[in-house]
This record gives structure tokens, C-alpha cells and sequence, in this order.
């Protein structure tokens, strides 16, 4: 199985050395940023082998590159595309301000996604999940909406296809920044029944990001980090995966591996302005997505029929979608 580490970054990544014990095989792509320090990124990474580091004035092939723009998370995108032009089997979403907890971090991805699951299946009482319930202490993850409870129900599945495995984030955990500004939440811990491990119900929705989160091949061209939507790019783009993910069995995992976050510094209040209108839009982009019927031919014809349908969604900026669009072609032109 061809592993690869997709990240962006406007720090130096000194944790990408921790990550190379891990795996002296797993090709690490980075993507850079107009704001990147890419002479000393480039010294960093002397030592680190198994790596493409895409500066910030990199001339990029892609389509999408120039509906994206810079300074966004959304320039993950483009490592995307270069590790599934690597030919990736999996591709592994990483946040440089993320530690690895042991040297099994690959090893707890690809064990979830190469085999079956057999175990404990998740859903909700309102047909919603969160994740962020099962840390210790819980903190409901960003992008849950605020209108609902995480009211779970709890049952069995043998045989399970998974092509999501998203792992939880300690210390500083993944939360909205009105709960970060009022409680500061500090998880040290996580559930028993996150050790084991569980998958989503595929008619339960849930919200992951791109700090620690695997996914197949198969899924990558509808796991697009849509530009100009403040802190709900990789939470809408969580939502759409999901719906392509149903029509094919596949379940999203929450377990291992875990990771430990040291911040990069934030402005709060601005965080909190970039997530207002996700939370306004978030139950209503998953409402949409379940009403829209899907032909299960392929997934980017199945992705593109969505980004089609949010062409005419109120609550998403057209130049997001056309990315999207975009996005797509790119694949399309990997053979996808």
C-alpha cells in the first residue's frame, strides 16, 4: 500500500523528522504558501528523505491552482493531486503543528483502511455523530453543528468497508473558537471506545478535518478543501465525501492513530468570524446533499453532479464551487 502525507504550511514542519521514523517509505508532499519561509523549509527538509516541497512560487500545472489563490488551507489540494499523481493508494491529511504519539502512525491507517471492520457502528438520534464526545475531557469537535446533540446509538457491523480513518486530536483538541476562547479545552485522554475504534453509520452524518485523517484513492477526487469559506473548508468538504462515500458502502473510522497538537498562535476572534456562517450552513449543505440522487458511476461523475447542484446553493460562493469544478478536471486528467 503507496502511503502519502499531504500537508500545507506556512511554519517549518520540524515534525516531519518524528514522522519519517515511522515509515521510511511513506512520500511526503508539501505544499507552500506565499507567506512560507521556503530557504529554511528547504534546510529542514535535508534531512528528512522521501519528499516534494512545492514552494510558494511554484508554478503549478493545475487547473484548480488558480481558483484556489494563496494563504489558504485549500493549497493542501495541491499536494492532493501530486501524491495521487505518485500513484497513492492512501492519502494521510497532516497539520505540522501535530505530533505523532508512538512510531505505529501509519501503521494505525493503513490497518484500518486495508481490512474489513468488524465492531461497534455509530449512529445518531438525530441522525448526527460527534467524535469529539469520546475525549477526555469531551470536546464536541468544530464544524458539530451547534443545533444538535450528540445523542448516540450503538450497534454492530462484521465486514464493514471503511475509506475514511480519522484520528483524534489531544492536548489542544479541534474545537470551534468560542469554545476555545471560553474553556480552553485540554484532552489528555480518549475513550475505550476510541482505542477499539468505530465507523459512522452510512446514514449519519458527521464532521472530520484534514489535521490527522486518511483516505483511500478511490475517494480523494470528492475530498476537495473548498477555497473561500472560512474554517469550514475541510468540513464541507468532510459532508460531500461522506454522501459519495454512502453510495459506494464506505464508512468513515474514528480510532487510531492519535495525535498531540501544539497550536500555532491564532487570532481567536477571527476564527470565530470565519465560522459563523458554517454553522449557520453546515445541517443545510448536509439536508442538500441527502436530497440530491446520485448514479454511483464513478466518483468524480458523482462529485461533479453535487458541485453542479451547489452551483445554484445560496449559501456557498460560486468561485468556491467552480474550484471544486476545477478540481475535478485535474483528476479526471490522472486517469481517476
Amino acid at each position: 500500500m503507496k502511503i502519502a502525507l499531504c500537508t500545507t504550511t506556512i511554519h517549518v514542519p520540524h515534525a516531519l523528522k518524528l514522522l519519517r521514523k515511522c515509515s521510511p517509505d511513506v512520500m511526503f508532499f508539501i505544499a507552500g504558501d506565499r507567506k512560507s519561509p521556503d530557504l529554511e523549509i528547504a534546510k529542514t527538509l535535508e534531512d528528512v528523505p522521501n519528499h516534494m516541497y512545492f514552494g510558494g512560487d511554484w508554478i503549478t500545472p493545475w487547473k484548480c491552482n488558480q481558483h484556489i489563490g494563496f494563504n489558504t488551507l485549500a493549497r493542501r489540494n495541491i499536494a492532493f493531486l501530486e501524491a495521487l499523481k505518485w500513484d497513492a493508494d492512501v492519502i494521510v491529511s497532516w497539520d505540522t503543528d501535530n505530533y505523532c504519539l508512538d512510531q505505529n502512525y501509519f501503521f494505525h491507517f493503513e490497518e484500518a483502511l486495508r481490512q474489513p471492520f468488524n465492531g461497534i457502528v455509530v449512529s445518531g438520534k438525530d441522525d448526527w455523530f460527534d467524535a469529539g464526545a469520546y475525549l477526555r475531557p469531551p470536546a464536541k469537535h468544530r464544524g458539530f453543528p451547534i443545533q444538535r446533540k450528540h445523542q448516540p446509538v450503538y450497534s454492530t457491523t462484521t465486514d464493514a468497508k471503511v475509506g475514511v480513518a480519522a484520528g483524534l486530536i489531544l492536548n489542544d483538541p479541534d474545537v470551534d473558537a468560542v469554545t476555545r476562547i471560553a474553556q480552553a479545552p485540554d484532552s489528555q485522554e480518549v475513550s475505550l471506545l476510541m482505542d477499539a475504534g468505530v465507523v459512522v453509520d452510512l446514514h449519519t452524518w458527521t464532521v472530520f478535518n484534514t489535521q490527522s485523517t486518511a483516505v483511500i484513492r478511490e475517494l480523494v477526487p470528492a475530498w476537495f478543501l473548498l477555497p473561500n469559506v472560512g474554517r469550514m473548508d475541510d468540513i464541507y468538504g468532510s459532508l460531500i465525501v461522506q454522501r459519495v462515500a454512502r453510495e459506494r458502502n464506505l464508512h468513515v473510522h474514528f480510532g487510531q492513530p492519535y495525535a498531540l497538537q501544539q497550536r500555532h498562535p491564532h487570532d481567536l476572534i477571527k476564527d470565530m468570524r470565519a465560522e459563523i456562517a458554517g454553522y449557520e450552513n453546515v445541517i443545510k449543505l448536509a439536508e442538500l446533499l441527502d436530497s440530491i440522487i446520485l448514479k454511483g458511476r464513478s466518483v468524480i461523475d458523482d462529485t461533479r453532479k453535487i458541485y453542479r447542484t451547489l452551483l445554484h446553493c445560496a449559501f456557498l460562493p460560486e468561485a468556491s464551487v467552480r474550484a471544486g469544478l476545477a478540481w475535478l478536471e485535474d483528476c479526471e486528467g490522472l486517469g481517476l
